[in-house]
């Protein structure tokens, strides 16, 4: 005999009920369901008892239900296709060589940080998942915090995070300014050899059409704390949703903007900057809440992205919990 217990046992009567009805033989679904013929029926006396009205009703060598028991078995078979399926999601979810993590990040770590990490993880553990979600910071954020993402990738300023959200600072990437190629501010962008001597002032942007990421993203959080932290006030020209755009508009001598080096666009140049508090950065976190990374996938994807991302960043990993308990 074999068990047919889809929902595990959940919705044991109801499933009994089921398979009888599809059979109309009590003894042939004891047999599918892996239990004793007695133990069948005992079990769906009780469930007439508990409905209180019959369920089913010899006919012949077999059984049929009753009026009563085919509007049961109709409403059952669809309940227990529902919990089964999401019997069979969760234990997918929970599967600790396969199973399926929700990842999100910002976009320009698709191009390289995420990538790498995800062959990393598809070559030790090819049976999980990912879904990726790409977005601004606040919004990666809240995912988390809402259970709609398992994993943030963010570069942002967090400042306190909410109760049971963790955080862990992967590394930290140099911030400089893209300018058009033949921008005044960019023979001071050969950074090979020139050490901070070749740096320029963040203050010399005042004035100058800034091109900005749009509110809600991290990069544009991180500019308006350097623009603030300088004395500047500058309203952007454009606001873009990724920095290619930004690279983009830059390019075609639309204005200046501020990237993580690395990103730049072809047509810019990146220009090393200093401020008052040193050479700009920012630094990459991964957000997860304390209840998703109990999920052996989760914590599988977490594990890889803390060995994989600081040495694509170039700094060693330190670990950050700014949250309260």
């Amino acid at each position: 005999m074999r068990m047919r217990y889809e929902t595990g046992g959940l919705m044991r009567p109801l499933e009994e009920l089921v398979a009888v009805a599809r059979l109309e033989h009590v003894t042939a679904a004891a047999d599918e369901l892996g239990v004793p013929q007695p133990t069948l029926s005992r079990s769906l006396a009780r469930l007439s008892a508990t409905v209180g009205a019959p369920l089913l009703r010899r006919q012949g060598r077999g059984v049929v239900l009753t009026r009563h028991g085919r509007r049961l078995a109709a409403a059952a078979e669809r309940a227990v296709a529902e919990v089964a399926t999401a019997v069979r999601e969760i234990r997918a979810e929970t599967d600790p060589t396969g199973g399926t993590v929700r990842l999100g990040f910002q976009h320009v770590m698709g191009t390289d940080l995420v990538p790498t990490a995800l062959r990393t993880l598809r070559e030790g553990w090819p049976d999980i998942r990912v879904e990726l979600h790409q977005g601004g910071a606040d919004p990666l954020v809240e995912g988390v915090a809402a259970g709609e993402s398992d994993l943030s990738l963010v570069a942002t300023v967090l400042g306190e995070l909410r109760p049971g959200l963790v955080g862990r600072v992967l590394g930290t990437q140099e911030l400089v300014l893209l300018v058009p190629r033949d921008h005044a501010l960019a023979r001071a962008g050969a950074r090979a050899g020139d050490g901070d001597a070749r740096r320029v002032e963040l203050q010399r942007i005042g004035g100058e059409p800034f091109v900005a990421m749009a509110p809600g993203f991290g990069m544009r959080t991180i500019t308006d704390r350097l623009l603030r932290d300088a004395g500047l006030r500058v309203r952007p020209t454009y606001e873009c949703e990724d920095l290619a755009t930004v690279g983009g508009l830059v390019a075609a001598g639309l204005g200046v903007g501020l990237a993580p080096v690395g990103t730049g666009h072809p047509g810019t140049v990146e220009v090393p900057l200093t401020t008052a508090d040193g050479v700009p950065t920012r630094s990459v976190q991964l957000l997860w809440s304390e209840s998703s990374i109990s999920s052996p996938p989760v914590a599988t994807l977490r594990d890889v992205l803390v060995e994989t991302v600081p040495a694509l960043l170039g700094r060693p990993a330190t670990v950050s919990r700014p949250r309260t308990s």
